[in-house]
C-alpha cells in the first residue's frame, strides 16, 4: 500500500500546471501513469486498477487487434477539419527536404498550419522519472484546436512504434498506421494502448525485455503528459541545399 500511495503522489505531481502549461486533459491519465509504475512488478492491474473497459483492455487476437486499428484509423470523411489539416500537412511535407525529418520541422509544419488559418501550436511535454518503471523525458508534437476539438498532428507516428525484431504480427499492425495521424487524443490514446500491448506480446515471443523508452507509460507521456503550447512561428520555406546558398551568397556579392 506505500508503494500504491508514492506512486499515485508522484503522477499527480506530474500533473500540475502553471501558466501556460496544460495538464492532461483526460482524468484516467492519472491512472494510466500509475499502473506504468507497476508494469513490471508482481501487482495485478487490472484487479487493483480497474476502469471501465475500454478498447486496449483485455487480450485481443491479432485479427481483433488490426480490426479495433482500423475503426480507429479509418478515414472520416464527415470531419472537414481534419480532412483540410491532413491535406495541409501533406502539403507541408512535400515543400520541406527531408520530408518532415528536419529537426524543426514541427515547429515549421505548425507556422504552415497557422498560415492556412488554423489554431495550431507546439506542444512540448515533458514528464519527471516515476520510479524504477518510467524514465523522465520530452517531446515535441503539433496540435490544432477549432470549436472547443483537439486534434494532435503527427507525420511520423510509425517510428515511435518500432520496435528491434517485431514478429510478423506486429509489422503487419505497424503496415496499418498512417504516414500522416490528424486525430482526436482520446483516439491517438486508444492507438497508443492497442500498440503497446502488441508490442509487448511481439517482445515477449522474440524472448526480449521490453526497453523503458516502449512501456506503455512512457509512450502515452508522450502526448498526454503536461505540456506547453507555444504558437511563436518562424518561415516555413523549402530547405535550400548547400551548393544553392553558395550560388545564392555569390550573386549576393
Amino acid at each position: 500500500m506505500n508503494k500504491i500511495a508514492v506512486a499515485f503522489n508522484e503522477a499527480a505531481r506530474l500533473c500540475q500546471s502553471s501558466g501556460s502549461e496544460h495538464s492532461p486533459e483526460d482524468p484516467a491519465d492519472l491512472s494510466d501513469l500509475v499502473n506504468s509504475f507497476f508494469e513490471s512488478g508482481g501487482f495485478d492491474e487490472a484487479t487493483m486498477f480497474r476502469r471501465d473497459r475500454d478498447v486496449s483492455d483485455g487480450y485481443w487476437s491479432e485479427s481483433e487487434t488490426k480490426s479495433m486499428l482500423l475503426d480507429l484509423l479509418r478515414y472520416d470523411e464527415e470531419d472537414d477539419v481534419k480532412q483540410m489539416v491532413r491535406k495541409e500537412t501533406e502539403h507541408a511535407c512535400e515543400m520541406s527536404v527531408g520530408h518532415g525529418l528536419s529537426e524543426d520541422f514541427k515547429r515549421r509544419l505548425m507556422s504552415h498550419l497557422r498560415d492556412k488559418g488554423f489554431d495550431a501550436g507546439l506542444c512540448k511535454s515533458r514528464w519527471d522519472r516515476l520510479g524504477r518503471n518510467l524514465l523522465s523525458g520530452a517531446y515535441e508534437y503539433v496540435d490544432v484546436c477549432t470549436n472547443g476539438v483537439r486534434y494532435i498532428v503527427e507525420v511520423n507516428l510509425v517510428a515511435q512504434l518500432e520496435i528491434a525484431r517485431p514478429t510478423a504480427s506486429y509489422s503487419s499492425l505497424l503496415e496499418i498506421i498512417p504516414p500522416i495521424f490528424v486525430g482526436k487524443p482520446e483516439e491517438l490514446k486508444r492507438v497508443v494502448k492497442l500498440m503497446c500491448k502488441a508490442m509487448r506480446e511481439s517482445m515477449k515471443a522474440e524472448d526480449m525485455q521490453l526497453p523503458p523508452w516502449r512501456r506503455s507509460g512512457y509512450m502515452q507521456s508522450k502526448w498526454f503528459a503536461r505540456y506547453k503550447r507555444t504558437v511563436n512561428e518562424v518561415s516555413f520555406r523549402p530547405t535550400i541545399s548547400f551548393p544553392a546558398k553558395i550560388n545564392l551568397m555569390a550573386k549576393m556579392g
